[in-house]
């Protein structure tokens, strides 16, 4: 029974982690981030930073969870995936005190019904990885 938590916890936490791996860099390598004109060149180095510091995070996670079936991996794993996602809704949650916003003015603002897209998405991957702790919570007890 452990082996079954364990295997369908890293299937979970694999698919936020892929997500972050590849999306983010995908949809933001364009005018309106990474080669914005709007913005400064420091601006730019700070979110190729961020991408593809979030994506290496994420290929780690999943090199961790898949190089052996144990659930101290998989929990590291989902640790490590959820990091950049937490980050996010800091930035999200902060955003009033630095004048941050979900979408510029020159960019295409993605909505999911009233939301932002990124609140609804990256949501839906924190509740994952909040389910996946939870089928893991009895595994070692």
């Amino acid at each position: 029974m452990n082996e079954k938590r364990i295997k369908l916890a890293r299937l979970l936490v694999t698919a936020p982690a892929l997500f972050l791996a590849v999306v983010p860099p995908l949809v933001d390598f364009n005018s309106t981030h990474v080669t914005n004109p709007l913005w400064t060149g420091h601006a730019r180095l700070h979110t190729v930073w961020l991408l593809s510091t979030n994506s290496i995070i994420a290929v780690l996670a999943l090199g961790l969870m898949w190089r052996e079936l144990k659930i101290a991996s998989v929990r590291a794993g989902a640790v490590l995936t959820a990091a950049p996602l937490v980050g996010f809704f800091v930035a999200a949650a902060t955003r009033s005190l630095y004048g941050g916003a979900f979408s510029d003015p020159n960019g295409v603002a993605q909505r999911i019904g009233f939301l932002d897209a990124n609140l609804v998405i990256f949501g839906l991957w924190i509740l994952v990885i909040f389910a996946t702790f939870g089928l893991l919570w009895k595994v070692d007890r």
